[in-house]
């Protein structure tokens, strides 16, 4: 089933572009394509399949820091009535958020 996600992603200069993941927006859909070593921006952009236009409901919302190689997953507040971050659902390094999304 699809779903769609909101991508902040922070590039090394620590500038934030917004994105959006129309399709397998799952964690264990974007979280894998992270970067195992040094990418540019475009790369990155690329391999996480980011459109250009950002999700106003989505499912999921990702910060994904280039510069510190972290990244937060949060799921949808769903007893909002516009919609916010929910709960934090993992904070860590690409690393990490890899060996705890790998296909669950």
């Amino acid at each position: 089933m699809s779903t769609r996600a909101h991508v902040e992603m922070i590039n090394k200069n620590q500038k934030t572009y917004q994105f959006c993941v129309y399709r397998d927006g799952y964690p264990t859909g974007v979280i894998p394509n992270l970067p195992d070593d040094e990418q540019d921006f475009e790369d990155v952009r690329r391999a996480l399949r980011l459109g250009d236009d950002p999700e106003d409901m989505p499912d999921y919302y990702y910060v994904i820091s280039l510069a510190d190689r972290t990244v937060e997953v949060y799921d949808a507040d769903a007893a909002s009535k516009s919609w916010k971050r929910g709960k934090l659902l993992f904070s860590g390094t690409f690393a990490d958020a890899k060996r705890a999304f790998s296909e669950k």
